[in-house]
């Protein structure tokens, strides 16, 4: 027997006029004068709502369960009305089933990798029936039976369309659309009859390619001429999403290998390190696993006070602006803590995670509190995961030597006095700005309507709290066109992400309280190497600590012109017309000596390393560095300095040579010096000072490099089949010459969620350790995994294998 019942949201809706009867107007008599019938709201109590029992807790339920402080005291379930009888049914033309063609639909739609088009259990073990998720601006084809064959001369129907608790046709959530009056209804949405076929209508549906993206529920009216008029609540939610497939949606993208990238790619690499030593981190973006959509969903509505918000929740400018406001939770309890301190005592650290899905699925076992903890390479994964969840191509961007400027001057100021050795110091409270030796943000693809014609393509957002932007914290869509101008006059943010890429870098010290010397500045130091995976629709299949070339694009030409030429000191003006300051006449006249220091990269954790600092003459006079002090320092790599590991003096060092004369100075670090001192990136700094006796003037250079970190290997037995559990075997060398303790192993892609505890790694050792997994997928796929101790931290793998049915 099917579920027959009232409803008072369609009965509200019908009775306060909402709703316009769809029983089939009268041909005009011919009588000019004669009265015609015209539609009219159908009278109070005559409808009825009926359907098969949905399973799914209801969008608006889902809110309130995950974000109870903002969702109100409604109930979660419509009240009912009056139940209505077989009987009553059975008098008249009604719908009996509505297919909505998921198999076939999806294909065309190429959604079928999202978990919910097909059937399955979600976290409560409740059994979910398969949904339909379609792209807007696209058709997707419908059956509706009836109890009789439909006869439009005699029978009136309406497909409605609705979206949010409150629906209303005023700010596109509530759509109409009568498939024998007329092909297109309000706000570009489409119906069209395909094929009559006895009891059954097949229809093909066309959302407008500029509708509210979400769960849309759907249902079918009919009536007869006895003015009775029934409502069939099709039980389960329609999915839609944005469309880079259609010409008319602003996310449009032509190139399908970008697509399969951008949009359809559910693995992929985040670089990490500096930008001498390029490294990867695998990520799991899972915009396809099971409840992903669901969140992505939520955290729209969740951003506009838990309802549908018909403006914003259309246009892809301001959902990627609200992407990056709710993933941090700095203003509305967004999804994900930042934190930088190196305390991650109350959560996971940043280095745990190495995809997205678990992130998500944690912050609704958390009911909507903010999940601990994350940096930024976690924020851009979240971005990707639910950009390419609903739709917006979408990819992760990392900035070499990226800056940080809090003050809108376009330049990054480091203010440092002299210590009792000689050298120097940062002055904390003078020094707001800070340059990383990576940060990681996203780009989105998109038209700006807004903007014109030649700032459509990639914008950059951020929802890495930083700044301020509107009054809340969040980053973009600027346009990468407009930054590399150097417009910094467009919406949102140009000017900040500008300063990212090409600030200039100026040392000053002070001597006294009014007196300060310039010591160095360089305009090319910052926006190195800005990278992004390669667009090949494929997982990562690189080492990670280095040699991640093949999988690199460096896109840093579309953020900035080549340093010093004409194209790009006249983007520098331009945006220098937004600073508070001249840039032009921050330049060093220092040009007696150049320091450099000379790169030893692939130094694996725990081994020695050497120090070589090159001092070359640049004049023709006689010049004598009186003192030059070599200091080392962990750091993290937002800049932040933890420690001082150990310094170096050389004294009276002679350049009486010809002009270009150099001298090379070596100091050996222990690994036994360093390692109690490492963090998390394992990132160092060596900072020379240099003291001119001739004259007096002070000379500075510094640079960052990073240890490399052991890889994990991972082995999967030949036979490993879906759904059925195998041993997967991990392993990696500890190089430390002590043993790791609080060990854990975290792994991604596999059906176990629970973090691994595991023993004491021993000193210099092999290690290997065997866990059971469960995979429930065939075909391609990769597992990652993080391992964790008190020592080392951050050492992460991954393996691409196929899993056999």
């Amino acid at each position: 027997m099917r579920h027959v019942y009232r409803k008072t949201m369609y009965t509200r809706l019908y009775r306060g006029g909402t709703f316009i009867s769809p029983i089939p107007l009268e041909d005009p008599p011919s009588d000019p004068v004669a009265p015609t019938r015209t539609a009219e709201p159908v009278a109070s109590g005559s409808i009825a709502t009926y359907g098969p029992p949905r399973v799914k807790e209801r969008p608006w339920a889902r809110d309130k369960r995950l974000g109870t402080r903002n969702a109100g005291d409604e109930s979660d379930e419509d009240e009912e009305d009056k139940k209505a009888s077989e009987e009553e049914l059975a008098k008249d033309l009604h719908v009996v089933s509505v297919d909505v063609k998921i198999t076939e639909n999806c294909e065309k739609h190429r959604t079928s990798q999202y978990s919910c088009t097909k059937a399955r259990k979600n976290q409560d073990g409740v059994s979910l029936p398969p949904e339909l998720v379609v792209r807007r601006g696209q058709p997707f084809r419908i059956t509706v039976k009836f109890n009789q064959p439909f006869l439009k001369e005699k029978h009136g129907m309406q497909i409605i369309f609705i979206t949010g608790k409150n629906p209303r046709p005023s700010d596109f959530t509530l759509v109409q659309l009568e498939p024998f009056k007329s092909v297109e209804a309000e706000h570009g949405w489409k119906s069209q009859v395909n094929e009559t076929k006895g009891d059954s209508l097949t229809l093909d549906i066309t959302p407008s390619s500029s509708c509210v993206i979400g769960e849309w529920s759907l249902s079918v009216t009919t009536v007869f001429s006895s003015s009775s008029l029934f409502c069939f609540l099709f039980p389960d939610d329609i999915n839609i999403l944005l469309n880079p497939w259609c010409k008319d949606d602003v996310v449009y993208l032509e190139n399908e290998n970008l697509l399969n990238e951008y949009v359809l790619n559910d693995r992929g690499v985040i670089f990490a390190g500096n930008y001498r030593q390029i490294g990867g981190r695998p990520w799991n973006f899972g915009q396809f696993e099971e409840g992903v959509l669901e969140i992505c969903f939520h955290l729209l509505r969740r951003s506009h006070g838990n309802t549908v918000n018909g403006a914003k929740m259309s246009d892809p400018i301001q959902i990627s602006r609200t992407i990056t406001k709710i993933l941090n939770c700095q203003d509305d309890d967004g999804v994900l803590v930042g934190n930088w301190s190196g305390d991650y005592s109350d959560g996971k650290k940043p280095t745990h995670w190495t995809g997205s899905a678990k992130i998500l699925r944690q912050y609704e076992k958390n009911k909507g509190d903010p999940v601990c903890f994350g940096q930024c390479w976690v924020f851009s994964g979240l971005v990707t995961t639910v950009c390419r969840a609903l739709g917006m191509p979408a990819r992760s961007v990392t900035n070499f030597s990226s800056a940080h400027d809090t003050d809108c001057s376009l330049t990054i100021d480091t203010v440092m006095c002299k210590n009792e050795k000689g050298g120097l110091d940062k002055i904390p409270e003078l020094c707001y700005d800070s340059v990383w030796n990576f940060h990681v943000w996203n780009e989105v693809w998109m038209a700006r309507g807004d903007l014109g014609t030649s700032y459509h393509g990639w914008q950059a957002i951020d929802a890495t709290p930083q700044e301020l932007s509107g009054g809340t914290y969040c980053c973009g869509p600027a346009s990468v066109a407009a930054i590399k101008r150097g417009d910094c006059s467009v919406n949102y943010d140009t000017a900040f992400v500008f300063s990212e890429v090409n600030a200039d870098k100026i040392v000053w010290c002070r001597l006294k309280e009014d007196k300060w010397q310039m010591l160095y500045s360089d305009t090319d130091d910052v926006g190195r190497c800005i990278s992004t995976k390669v667009a090949d629709g494929k997982a990562f299949s690189e080492t990670l600590s280095v040699g991640s070339e093949k999988f690199r694009e460096d896109i840093t030409d579309s953020y900035k012109c080549k340093e010093g030429t004409l194209e790009e000191r006249m983007a520098v003006m331009q945006a220098s017309k937004s600073a508070k300051v001249d840039r032009d006449n921050l330049k060093t006249q220092l040009k007696d000596l150049r320091i450099s220091i000379l790169d030893e990269d692939g130094i694996m954790v725990g081994e020695n390393f050497t120090v070589k600092t090159e001092v070359t003459k640049l004049c023709e006079q006689k010049r004598t560095v009186s003192k030059l002090i070599v200091e080392v320092y962990t750091k993290r790599y937002t800049g932040d300095i933890v420690s001082h590991v150990t310094s170096h003096t050389f004294t009276d060092i002679a350049l009486d040579g010809k002009k270009g004369e150099k001298q090379v100075l070596t100091h050996e670090v222990k690994g036994e010096t360093y390692v109690p001192h490492l963090v998390e990136q394992c990132a160092m700094e060596v900072r020379v000072t240099a003291l001119i006796k001739e004259n007096g003037v002070i000379y500075i250079k510094s640079d960052e490099f990073r240890l490399r970190r052991p890889d994990l290997s991972f082995e999967v037995p030949k036979n490993a089949r879906n759904g059925v559990p195998f041993d997967l075997t991990v392993s990696f060398k500890n190089t430390l010459p002590h043993p790791l303790t609080k060990c854990s192993l975290d792994l991604d892609g596999v059906v176990e969620d629970d973090e691994v505890k595991l023993s004491d790694v021993p000193a210099n050792s092999e290690w290997k350790h065997t866990v059971k997994v469960t995979v429930n997928k065939s075909g391609q796929h990769q597992i990652s995994g993080s391992f964790d101790s008190a020592e080392l931290t951050d050492i992460s793998g991954y393996i691409n294998f196929t899993l056999k049915d």
